[in-house]
């Protein structure tokens, strides 16, 4: 798939002529668009158009962040374990080594409030977390997206 590769876009004319549209325009980080009919007829592609409902807010929330939100749960996905917050913390920093103990714990309590991440208190008490089924669910639309 390309990638566009650019800082800064205007895409105020491509929305007037109806050439794309945003999946969630109620999101303020991390806007979602994709090629409309009209467009995918000029550029003559032929993609075709995906009917299934995804939360885009959800997903355009978690890619917002600057990879750190994305790079937690991607961890819990690929260490389908239960963890600490600090097991996760150091799997994500090969991922993205600016990650602190602080960030790690505030991204799993905002996912939590998402209803995307479990916890429970452990026998040797601590805590530990893991990705639900509406994650793991939401992930596999996550992951398709391409990452920049």
């Amino acid at each position: 798939m390309n990638e566009l590769c650019v800082d800064k876009f205007n895409l105020k004319p491509y929305l007037k002529r109806g050439t794309i549209k945003c999946l969630n325009p109620e999101g303020h980080k991390g806007k979602l668009y994709v090629l409309t009919n009209k467009a995918r007829k000029l550029l003559e592609i032929s993609i075709p158009v995906q009917k299934i409902k995804k939360d885009y807010d959800l997903i355009g929330w978690i890619s917002a962040s600057p990879r750190q939100r994305y790079v937690v749960l991607k961890t819990l996905l690929l260490n389908p374990v239960r963890r600490t917050s600090e097991e996760i913390r150091i799997k994500s920093s090969h991922l993205n080594p600016c990650l602190s103990r602080i960030s790690t714990k505030s991204i799993l309590k905002e996912l939590m409030k998402k209803g995307l991440v479990e916890t429970e208190m452990g026998k040797d008490r601590k805590r530990y977390y893991w990705v639900n089924e509406e994650g793991k669910s939401l992930a596999s639309d996550l992951f398709q997206l391409p990452q920049g």
